[in-house]
């Protein structure tokens, strides 16, 4: 179980001051990630693994913020309804950006004397959505006709895999090396554009196709077996796999302030990531464990890459852990906590495409970029694991 909270901030400031306006939201998201894992032996010297678990979560907002039309226009000439929302520019934008990822794995490890090879084929399933809807400057009526929604496909699957190897050098000391693949997922799905709007009421099909990246990992592990220190080191390359993220729509209907497209392109400028884990595990009795550990993960966000409805995680650098574990029997009882130390305030640069959605309006390229700016910070982000073991010897 988790529980996380992420603040943006923004402002607006023109030579007409109506349409001047500030935000500083603060958003908290909880949810349960369960697991569940078997391990049969096969013979004396090979093992196969089953595992079923959630791996990833999205869930990004920026929800009923201030903002001005995205045309320019009143809100009147926006929405295309004379007399109902005044002659203003100001509105409110809920943007929210949602995704599930699970795992079912399939794995073997055999064992050459004191080294141990392993395999494993994944099979994923993703989902993702993504809403935009506008409002009164108020935020307590829905603009009809504006806005988008975008769902992918139910049943997007993709394969992936993992090799990985373990060697023991001495009783104190081994060494181990994992590799994990990418998987190419086909969210293809529809766009909802303009909802009541009679020209572009109906949904449209969109292509689109999602690669999770890579990921390596090499450990080491010090100390005998009832007192022992690891040392992790991670590397996933986002970056080769996440700068863009093309969409193609069957329809020219997606709006930007241009006018509207059959393509939209989301600039995510996310970097390559590594990440240090450091950890210690000291088995006191033989039902008690205790376990500590501390990571740093480099930032996969910068300011160019920075989007007013972020997922927490990705600005988060500095993880606290511990828990422990009691067995008895056949049985074991873990609990574990982490904490994400407050990652630092991000400045939004000025040509990503949120602060280019939010400072140039119509179709004659009218902005104001330099009068834009936003930042966001998560605050913190706490998670709670509860696990229990039953062993079958």
């Amino acid at each position: 179980m988790s529980h996380a909270q992420i603040r943006l901030k923004d402002q607006f400031l023109d030579s007409d001051p109506s349409l001047n306006y500030t935000n500083s939201k603060s958003r908290t998201g909880a949810g349960a990630a369960p697991y569940m894992a078997v391990k049969l032996p096969v013979t004396d010297t090979i093992d196969y693994g089953f595992a079923a678990y959630v791996f990833g979560v999205v869930n990004g907002a920026a929800e009923k913020i201030n903002r001005n039309t995205p045309t320019g226009e009143t809100v009147n000439q926006w929405a295309g309804l004379p007399g109902i929302f005044g002659d203003g520019k100001r509105i409110q934008e809920t943007t929210e950006n949602q995704g599930i990822f699970i795992k079912a794995v399939n794995g073997l490890s055999i064992k050459f004397g004191n080294l141990s090879l392993g395999a494993s084929l994944e099979l994923n399933y993703g989902a993702q959505n993504r809403n935009i809807r506008y409002y009164d400057a108020f935020g307590i009526r829905e603009i009809p006709g504006q806005g988008f929604h975008y769902e992918s496909r139910k049943n997007a699957l993709a394969l992936s895999g993992i090799i990985g190897s373990n060697y023991t050098v001495t009783d104190w000391f081994r060494i181990a090396y994992v590799y994990q693949s990418s998987a190419n997922f086909p969210f293809d799905g529809s766009y909802t554009i303009g909802v009541n709007d009679p020209t572009y009421y109906r949904s449209t099909g969109v292509s689109y196709n999602f690669r999770s990246p890579e990921k390596h990992g090499l450990g080491f592990a010090v100390g005998p077996e009832n007192l022992k220190v690891a040392i992790d080191f991670l590397y996933i390359n986002y970056g080769s796999y996440l700068k863009n993220a093309r969409q193609n729509l069957e329809d020219p209907w997606y709006p930007n302030p241009q006018g509207r497209s059959s393509e939209t392109i989301a600039h995510l400028n996310y970097r390559n990531q590594w990440a240090v884990l450091i950890g210690l595990e000291h088995k006191i009795t033989k039902e008690w464990t205790y376990r500590f550990g501390y990571s740093y993960n480099s930032p996969i966000v910068s300011s160019n890459a920075l989007n007013g409805a972020q997922g927490i995680l990705l600005t988060l650098n500095h993880v606290i852990a511990g828990g422990f574990s009691y067995s008895s029997g056949p049985w074991s009882f873990d609990f574990g906590a982490s904490c994400f130390i407050p990652g630092r305030q991000i400045e939004g640069g000025k040509d990503t495409d949120w602060a280019i959605s939010h400072g140039i309006f119509g179709p004659n390229n009218q902005n104001n970029i330099v009068g834009y700016s936003y930042s966001a910070q998560a605050l913190h982000s706490i998670g709670i694991n509860f696990g229990v073991t039953r062993s079958f010897d």
